[in-house]
């Protein structure tokens, strides 16, 4: 999640004018507030449950959007302080501070992988959509920090990880919360130069599935929620660790592909700017236009 919010800060912009204002409510919240309709309806439909749309509670991963409107909104705000990255640091520190940040409205992730965001947008500023150049063996040693700690901290709740709640939740001491935020901030951000720069080496026409990369994310809910009602997940937990880690990283990887090529063919479900340009052509009343 850290290097999909780099990602994203890479190819945001620092300004925010009528044409990024309407790809913003037509390409980020119009698509939010669609499929966290249709989730919610999945959810409903496989649990018996009465539908309940609240806009203000995302649907599991659907975070991602709330916390993208977020980011690009503040965004202009943030181009205007000295060492904005700094900024952004210490808002994600204290975030675990603020009793109101949690997982309504995505405040706490919104505010703990800002940094992220932050950072993708300041590099590509200064040195274009190229991304991060790093020899290999020393991207390897990053990322084998990375896993030296993922290790030392693997009795620690999974919300240290999810970044939607804060310290009082998970630690008696709120300064503990605060330095072990500080170490993932710190490991996160190797972790994110490491993978982009193994993915720099990697360029080709598996990269060019990216940019389809929405439609993966959002697709994957309905999946994974369909899957685990099914019972699909179960045949998993009889293999040994290692073959379901494999297992598991094989499937993802298909069912990633398949999906973003689902969302080359059908960009309108993650994209509603046509509906931006049928309300457009629509004149009042509803009458089809006509020449004069």
């Amino acid at each position: 999640m850290p290097a999909f919010a780099f990602l994203s800060g890479m190819v945001a912009s620092d300004e925010l004018d009528r044409r990024r204002a309407r790809r913003l409510l037509f390409g980020i919240v119009g698509v939010y507030l669609l499929h966290q309709a249709l989730a919610r309806a999945l959810e409903a439909w496989l649990s018996g449950k009465a539908f309940a749309y609240q806009p203000e509670i995302p649907y599991w991963a659907l975070w991602y959007l709330m916390s993208l409107v977020w980011w690009r909104l503040s965004l202009p705000l943030l181009a205007t302080l000295r060492h904005p990255l700094l900024w952004a640091i210490g808002l994600a520190l204290l975030a675990g501070l603020w009793p109101a940040a949690g997982y309504g409205w995505s405040l706490s992730r919104t505010l703990v992988f800002l940094p992220f965001f932050v950072a993708g947008h300041l590099w590509a500023r200064g040195r274009g959509m190229r991304l991060p150049r790093i020899p290999w063996p020393m991207a390897a040693m990053m990322l084998g920090v990375l896993l030296v700690v993922a290790w030392l901290t693997r009795g620690f709740h999974l919300q240290w990880y999810y970044n939607g709640a804060g310290y009082a939740n998970l630690w008696p001491d709120p300064w503990q919360g605060l330095a072990w935020r500080a170490v993932y901030l710190a490991v996160a951000g190797l972790g994110v130069a490491a993978v982009l720069a193994l993915c720099a080496r990697a360029a080709g026409s598996w990269t060019v599935l990216g940019q389809y990369s929405i439609a993966a994310y959002v697709l994957h809910i309905y999946l994974v929620k369909y899957a685990l009602h099914a019972g699909w997940l179960k045949p998993l937990v009889v293999l040994p660790v290692e073959l379901r880690f494999a297992a598991l990283l094989a499937v993802s990887t298909v069912v990633a592909a398949c999906f973003c090529l689902l969302g080359r063919r059908v960009p309108w479900l993650f994209d509603l700017d046509w509906l931006y340009r049928w309300l457009g052509r629509q004149p009042e009343g509803g009458q089809a236009p006509t020449r004069g």
